[in-house]
């Protein structure tokens, strides 16, 4: 009920936007300097996707690992063990349970979390018109692509006392994805070798 509760909180902020005056420029002035607080980012993660009815389709939950630029190591432990891993340059997928690992490069990755979060902020801002929500403590924001973007239609950020909580992205399916951040920490030491993929015996990599 928590998570359905918060889920229609933030289409009710998406749909209201109209009625809020703000401009873009302050608005990604805003996110930019919020995102800009860190450069490393650590955190578990819940992850819930719902269809157009706000029906659960499906949940998860792991570990995420951020470093600017371009690193993440995102790590689901329920239902299925899988982690995703990148360099900056290279991607991987591994599947602990199907031991199965593939490889391909990161420009040809879809936009997700992680993506997003580990890349360079201004540059990743100047894709998307950006527009902010204050709400009782809560920091929303709104982005939606400047060109067509063919697998989701908007992204929405909340930041509680300037502090990533929450990440959604409106799918153009009508599906929509929660991440919840929990238990982050801001600018850990994370060294580089957290962001390298080496396959464990006899596991084959995909190309």
């Amino acid at each position: 009920m928590k998570s359905k509760s918060f889920f229609i909180f933030f289409l009710t902020i998406f749909f209201c936007i109209a009625s809020y005056a703000n401009t873009q420029h302050t608005s990604a002035a805003r996110l930019a300097d919020l995102l800009s607080h860190f450069t490393q980012f650590e955190a578990r993660f819940q992850q819930i996707t719902m269809n157009a009815q706000q029906q659960i389709l499906q949940k998860s939950n792991g570990y995420v690992m951020l470093k600017r630029p371009g690193q993440f190591r995102w790590e689901t432990k329920k239902p299925m063990h899988q982690v995703i891993i990148t360099n900056g340059k290279k991607l991987w997928v591994y599947d602990f349970d199907l031991k199965q690992a593939t490889e391909q490069s990161v420009e040809h990755d879809q936009m997700n979390p992680a993506k997003f979060l580990s890349g360079n902020v201004h540059d990743m801002l100047e894709q998307f018109n950006v527009v902010m929500i204050p709400h009782h403590g809560i920091l929303v924001f709104q982005l939606t692509p400047k060109k067509l973007n063919q697998s989701f239609r908007t992204i929405g950020i909340a930041f509680r006392y300037e502090k990533l909580i929450s990440m959604q992205i409106q799918e153009n399916s009508e599906q929509s994805t929660r991440f919840d951040f929990f238990d982050s920490k801001l600018n850990p030491h994370l060294p580089d070798s957290l962001f390298e993929f080496t396959a464990p015996a006899g596991v084959d990599v995909l190309r």
